[in-house]
């Protein structure tokens, strides 16, 4: 049976992703698989999934050729929706369509974490008046889709933060209590179920650690106990490859966010690792070797 694959990113992030999508498409074809990168928006999608999904329109539900005879598609672009619509025509998504949304949703996440009863920052949606807010300020004030370190700001009194925020788009940003020892985070990449690897990230001069922003990464052994509630949040989910961050607060670990399309190369920068190979691996066997597709 012949077999193809969709890789899909924001046109803004093809470029910079450029080594790991080369290497993703050279895995496939070693696995027998030809994939196809894609900017999300010059993606063509048909009309037979599910309600509010993109659609062009068209009663033909192949009316791309592109789309034809697709075995599955890894969705790198935090589009929650071409997930969904694959997934409505029967195509796995890796990650699936929820994972996708929460994981792309700052405050969806808090609200995961918080009902998985694990350790979170007192967070609040950015419209909340400032007689209602729980804790005091420095704040952190974030988009709720920002990633990579970007849309994240400090403020240091309610004022300031209402600045950041344009009017009118207040309930598209969260506030939160800064933790007690900012400019330091551990990422854990959890890839099927498993924890992949973690990673220490420290930033001298800036309360963000993201490695894209300058910070320093080191690989760590994480603590079987934060390991066993992170991997509590990505059965939650039902993700195949996810990053999770945790921050220092109050002498112990709190759960931060959900990284949906996790970058890898800061795990490549510390670690033998080879996170793409992991993940295609993952892919074909839940994709070729499980029944999925009717492949058995």
């Amino acid at each position: 049976m012949e077999k193809n694959a969709l890789l899909i990113y924001a046109r803004e992030d093809i470029e910079k992703n450029k080594w790991f999508t080369g290497r993703l498409i050279e895995l496939a074809k070693k696995q027998g698989t030809e994939m196809r990168l894609i900017s999300a928006e010059d993606l063509t999608l048909c009309s037979c999934g599910p309600e509010g999904a993109l659609g062009c329109g068209s009663e033909d539900p192949c009316r791309d050729q592109a789309l034809k005879n697709v075995s599955y598609i890894i969705n790198r672009s935090r589009d929650h929706r071409i997930s969904e619509h694959f997934e409505g025509c029967g195509i796995r998504s890796f990650n699936n369509s929820g994972t996708v949304r929460i994981g792309n949703d700052k405050f969806l996440e808090y609200d995961l974490f918080r009902g998985l009863g694990l350790p979170v920052m007192d967070t609040v949606c950015g419209d909340t008046p400032e007689e209602k807010i729980p804790f005091g300020p420095p704040f952190i004030v974030k988009h709720r889709n920002g990633h990579g370190g970007s849309a994240v700001f400090k403020a240091s009194s309610y004022e300031e933060a209402l600045k950041i925020m344009p009017r009118g788009e207040k309930n598209k940003w969260i506030i939160q209590k800064m933790c007690d020892e900012p400019g330091m985070d551990m990422r854990l990449y959890i890839l099927g179920g498993k924890v992949l690897a973690g990673v220490l990230r420290r930033s001298e001069d800036d309360f963000r650690s993201n490695f894209s922003l300058g910070g320093k990464a080191e690989l760590v052994i994480p603590d079987p106990g934060i390991c066993k509630q992170a991997l509590k949040v990505s059965e939650a989910l039902g993700a195949d490859y996810i990053g999770i961050d945790v921050i220092r607060d109050d002498g112990g670990f709190v759960f931060n966010e959900i990284e949906d399309a996790v970058g890898a190369r800061m795990l490549y920068e510390v670690s033998d690792t080879d996170a793409a190979e992991e993940f295609m691996r993952h892919i074909y066997e839940k994709t070729f070797q499980n029944g999925e597709n009717g492949i058995k």
